[in-house]
This record gives C-alpha cells, structure tokens and sequence, in this order.
C-alpha cells in the first residue's frame, strides 16, 4: 500500500477517535503507540498528524508535545462566523431549481433533524450530513472543503462542551429551510440562511469575549520577516 494511501487511512482512524469522543482535550498524542496500535510505520502517523494539526483539530507546543486541542468559546465563535458565511454563498449558488430537483431526498433528512434531540450527538451529526448535502448542491469543491474543514471543528467542539443555555435554544425548523432555499432570488436564499445559521447561538456569542480588533498595518504571521531586495543588496555592499 503506498505511502499516502496509508495515511489517509490513519488521518480517518485518528479523527474517529477524536470525533467520537475517543481521544479526550487536552489529552497528549503518543505517534509511535499509535503507530502500533494500526500496525503501521511512524511516517503515515506523522503525516496525518500533520494534516490534523492543519486543520486545528490537534495542538503542538514545543517541550511538550502534541495533543487533542481544547477548544474555548472564541473557537466556536470564530467557528460558527466562517461557517455562516461558507453557508450563506453556498446558498446563493445552489437555491431554487436545484433544491427543487433534490427535495425528495432532502425533505426526509429534514425531517429526521427535526425529529431527533438538539442536545444529541446523533442530532448534530444529522444536521452536519444534512448542511453538507446543500453546500455540495453549490457545485464548488473549493467551498465544500472548506466546509468540511470547519465542521470538524465544530463537532470535535459539541463532543467537548455542553452549553448549559443549549437545551433551551429553540430548535430550528429544517423543513421550513428548504422551502425557503426553493426561491430563484438569491438575496432571498441567503437571508434564510443566515437566519437559520444565527438561531439560539446568540448564548455563545454573549458569552464569548469579542476578537480583538486587527490593526490596518497589522500583517499575517507568514508575511512579516521578509525583507525588502533593495534593502538586502545595501546590506551586503556595507559589508564587503
């Protein structure tokens, strides 16, 4: 089997564990127990750590190794912001005649979501599959991805925190979405969507200390250090 086969297959064993509840926050990753574990060399095990890490669903800090990453509320916040915006574009995209086309197989998955406890690891795992199957109408593997990234992230974070405002959140209506999202007028999709996508979170965004504001000159991490030519070329003719 080669190499990058094998650690897709550790990459899928790995969030298993963590999404099920398996690999507890906080709690430290062991590569070469897991290595033994799956039968398989350190380098897939390295590799799908890699990928996982990525993804911020697990941590690295220097002394002292790697572990399940404990999420906090401004992870879900920042969670719950992306994934509203990923939703919403997708929603533009995909409304009307192809939410037509697919209601027959979206309206039972509704339903069930409907049916089922909100407080329920079945409940969120039905909602993801179901939120997944309209991102994916969008037609945009690009936008889809990006979704999948960041609903692992919230579900490694409803397996973790219980929010004690959740059971009294009211529940969204699934069914009523989807005729909603069945409108030509893309304003329209989007603004059911985002309505959807807002209902009884407002206790985690109350909660949740707001982001500090960016500066205007403020630059990403991976821009800063790099220094101008003309600035380097002076270095080097001062030096000779």
């Amino acid at each position: 089997m080669e190499n990058g086969s094998l650690s897709s297959r550790v990459y899928e064993e790995i969030l298993h564990r963590l999404l099920s509840g398996s690999l507890i926050p906080g709690q430290r990753f062991n590569r070469r127990q897991i290595a033994a574990e799956l039968g398989v060399s350190v380098a897939p095990v390295l590799e799908a750590m890699l990928q996982l890490r990525v993804e911020s669903l697990i941590e690295s800090t220097p002394r002292q190794g790697t572990r399940v990453r404990v999420l906090t509320l401004e992870d879900l916040r920042g969670q719950l912001i992306v994934r509203e915006a990923l939703e919403c574009q997708a929603a533009r995209l995909y409304r009307g005649e192809p939410i037509r086309r697919h209601l027959k197989r979206l309206a039972p998955m509704a339903r069930r979501i409907d049916a089922t406890d909100v407080r329920s690891a079945e409940h969120i795992k039905e909602e993801i599959r179901f939120h997944h199957s309209l991102v994916a109408l969008a037609g945009v593997p690009a936008l889809t991805a990006a979704y999948e990234r960041v609903m692992k992230l919230g579900l490694l974070y409803a397996i973790q925190v219980h929010h004690p405002d959740q059971a009294a959140a009211p529940r969204s209506d699934h069914a009523k979405l989807l005729t909603e999202l069945s409108t030509d007028i893309a304003d329209e999709a989007e603004a059911a969507m985002r309505a959807h996508a807002q209902a009884g979170k407002e206790p985690f965004f109350a909660s949740a200390e707001p982001a500090k504001p960016r500066r205007a000159a403020d630059s990403p991490s991976w821009l800063i250090g790099a220094p101008r030519r003309g600035r380097v070329r002076a270095r080097a003719r001062q030096s000779r």
